[in-house]
């Protein structure tokens, strides 16, 4: 029974003296781990962390005085390159560019706000910290010498938004133009965050430095416009005037478009209508209203300027704008004659044409000119000048009556008889009661005798001068007459 006792006590024993070992080792590791942590922290008091970076530059285990240097090195004497859109490169250099390492940075602050007590926590993790006061800029050296580049002095090309354009009787769309015009704001600012943040290059294109434009021809606002025009726009109406043409085609029309608060194009048939009746109005109508108005022509005599008459068309604009919308519905493509009132024989020439009466009451002459060519001519007698009831006046007029054996009768007096009663054999009337007629009684044309024996207002001529003139006219011929 004691044997048994003695064997049972020596492993309590060995027990005992084992546990004793195991506890005073972990004294022993206890121990050391306060030492290693007491020092970090002793050693991180003002260092930085493991695995932290500045800026991207590392500065694990870093007293202030350490990374300071560190960070000013890397971030003093930098060289820029700019790459332009023509391909063409220009340095700047950081010391000519006015930004320069700040002494009066928070390096020191932010390391102050480390809690060296969790020192430890950084080998199983990163600190990326970025400052905004290591450099210091002085803005107008930074200004000079980005105006300095050549790229920034030289002429710049303004950008040029894509657009619908109708070319070849159709809406194409032009493409954009880049351009050269360099924002100059976003360029020094980009310099600026260059050098801070340790870049070496700056691609102005790639970074949306130029200058853009607002619309490029894959726009959803381009290519619905250029649908638009097509389906509302495609005409080109051509209308003849004495001045030269007047077009209204897909550039114009496409104006006429409407667009809503968010730059989106539509139809508006109203919008239409109201450009239609400003066009024709203030475009259209003046070109086409001469009656009374100045028209310079070449006849016989050279050429001349001849105000007033009755000659020329006046346009009927509100029927005008009915045909020209009509006309723009259908997409026609084609010269349109404009509603009128009154009497034109051609859009050359002034108004006048190649076919006409020319009548220098001056000179008391008169040309028939045919086709450009005078084919008839004579001296006439015209109106009493000293009486302004008998004076011819002048103007631009047409035949709009002619009549054989007629009898010319004067205003009633007051004894209820005619001023006269004078038969004539060819008559061929142009204002009101003033005409081109044989004249008998006069023995004689031309010259001053007008001055004494004028007519009536009525342009006198040799019978047989009447009859050849008579024979080839017909009405609707202007007839010209100026002093």
């Amino acid at each position: 029974m004691e044997e048994t006792k003695t064997q049972e006590r020596e492993p309590r024993k060995k027990i005992r003296i084992k546990k004793d070992h195991v506890l005073k080792a972990a004294l022993i590791l206890g121990a050391l781990i306060i030492v290693v942590y007491l020092f970090g922290c002793f050693y991180y008091h003002n260092r930085f962390m493991s695995h932290t970076t500045i800026n991207d530059i590392d500065v694990s285990g870093f007293t202030y005085e350490d990374a300071s240097s560190t960070l000013e090195k890397a971030l003093t004497n930098q060289t820029l390159s700019l790459t332009f859109v023509d391909g063409e490169k220009e340095t700047l250099k950081q010391t000519d560019s006015g930004i320069s390492f700040n002494q009066n940075n928070s390096i020191q602050k932010t390391l102050d706000q480390q809690n060296y007590f969790l020192w430890f926590t950084h080998f199983f993790q990163s600190t990326e910290i970025q400052l905004n006061d290591l450099l210091i800029t002085d803005q107008k050296q930074l200004e000079e010498a980005v105006n300095s580049l050549q790229h920034v002095k030289d002429k710049q090309i303004a950008p040029v938004d894509a657009k619908v354009e109708y070319k070849d009787d159709e809406f194409v769309i032009t493409p954009e133009v880049f351009g050269t015009t360099i924002q100059n704001d976003q360029l020094i600012n980009a310099v600026e965050k260059a050098f801070q943040t340790r870049q070496d290059s700056i691609n102005l294109k790639e970074q949306h430095i130029y200058k853009e434009p607002q619309l490029t021809s894959q726009d959803e606002t381009i290519t619905n416009l250029q649908k638009l025009a097509k389906e509302y726009c495609d005409a080109k109406i051509t209308y003849q005037t004495t001045s030269g043409q007047v077009v209204l085609d897909g550039n114009d029309l496409i104006q006429w478009l409407s667009i809503d608060e968010k730059g989106n194009y539509y139809y508006d048939e109203e919008e239409f209508q109201k450009q239609a009746t400003k066009f024709v109005k203030e475009t259209l109508a003046p070109q086409i209203n001469i009656i009374g108005k100045a028209k310079t022509f070449t006849g016989a005599n050279g050429t001349r300027t001849v105000s007033g008459g009755n000659y020329g068309y006046k346009l009927n604009q509100s029927k005008e704008v009915t045909g020209l919308l009509a006309d723009i519905k259908a997409h026609k493509k084609e010269t349109r004659t404009p509603v009128v009132t009154g009497v034109q024989a051609s859009y050359s020439n002034g108004g006048i044409g190649h076919t006409f009466v020319e009548i220098d009451l001056t000179g008391q002459h008169m040309w028939f000119v045919k086709n450009g060519n005078v084919v008839l001519q004579s001296d006439i007698v015209s109106g009493l000048p000293s009486d302004p009831d008998k004076r011819t006046p002048g103007g631009t007029y047409y035949i709009y009556f002619m009549q054989r054996n007629r009898t010319l009768i004067g205003e009633i007096q007051e004894d209820g008889k005619p001023e006269y009663e004078t038969p004539v054999a060819y008559w061929m009337a142009f204002n009101g009661g003033i005409g081109l007629h044989d004249a008998t009684w006069q023995s004689a044309f031309g010259g001053d005798r007008y001055k004494t024996y004028g007519s009536h207002g009525c342009i006198n001529l040799p019978l047989d001068v009447a009859a050849s003139l008579y024979s080839q006219l017909s009405v609707n011929i202007p007839v010209v007459c100026y002093y």
